[in-house]
């Protein structure tokens, strides 16, 4: 699942299959305190957490991190890395995974992971301008009927990557996005102030499972 392509040479990502059956294995293994944010939840949202911290662990560990403490969560659920470090979490249907890198290389990231199957109806027009439908259009024309799925991820992982610098809300509609047919893609942003005018991602679509990326340098 993993392709290196999707992030920078810097960071370290790890991605987690697993059968959604509620194992609470890594959810027991967490820090007191990462445990304690999701207490109350239902078992399959805790294993879903403890799923996604493990792969956020493991890869601070491959950047020489061996005790990061508690990842907590911050503002609108912004993952809290370490000192020096930033990354991001993506799960989904059977996959979790995890991406962080130095701040002294990458100053945000952004990662999300769908299902390469079409959203529902309705949901498209909902989330992307007459320019994103057109270019989705197009691509479904081509045979890649997850290209809906594919925009949707493309905007969260810009949101994600977005709200760390600016700690404000950023809506479908303030990041036009261009999916491109060599794997990358530009997402504009319409916000402003931004941090800069355009994000720069890259996506793949594998193992059944439509993957984008961004980060800022």
């Amino acid at each position: 699942m993993q392709d290196i392509s999707l992030f920078p040479p810097e960071a370290r990502c790890v991605f987690l299959l697993t059968d959604d059956a509620g194992d609470l294995t890594r959810y027991d293994d967490l820090h007191p305190a990462e445990r304690q944010e999701v207490k109350t939840a239902v078992d399959l949202r805790k294993g879903e957490f403890g799923d996604a911290r493990w792969c956020a662990h493991q890869a601070l560990r491959e950047l020489g991190v061996e005790s990061a403490g508690a990842i907590l969560r911050g503002e609108r659920g912004m993952p809290l890395w370490p000192e020096g470090f930033t990354g991001s979490l993506t799960h989904t249907d059977g996959l979790r995974a995890a991406v962080a890198a130095p701040t002294r290389y990458v100053l945000s990231m952004g990662l999300d992971a769908e299902p390469a199957e079409s959203l529902p109806d309705g949901v498209l027009e909902s989330i992307a301008s007459d320019t994103e439908i057109a270019m989705v259009n197009g691509m479904r024309q081509q045979g890649q009927q997850w290209a809906d799925r594919l925009l949707f991820c493309a905007k969260e992982a810009t949101y994600k990557c977005w709200f760390p610098m600016t700690r404000r809300w950023l809506d479908f509609d303030e990041a036009e996005i261009e999916l491109r047919a060599d794997g990358t893609f530009v997402s504009q942003l319409l916000a402003r102030p931004a941090p800069v005018p355009v994000f720069e991602g890259r996506w793949v679509v594998r193992g059944g499972y439509a993957v984008a990326s961004t980060y800022v340098r």
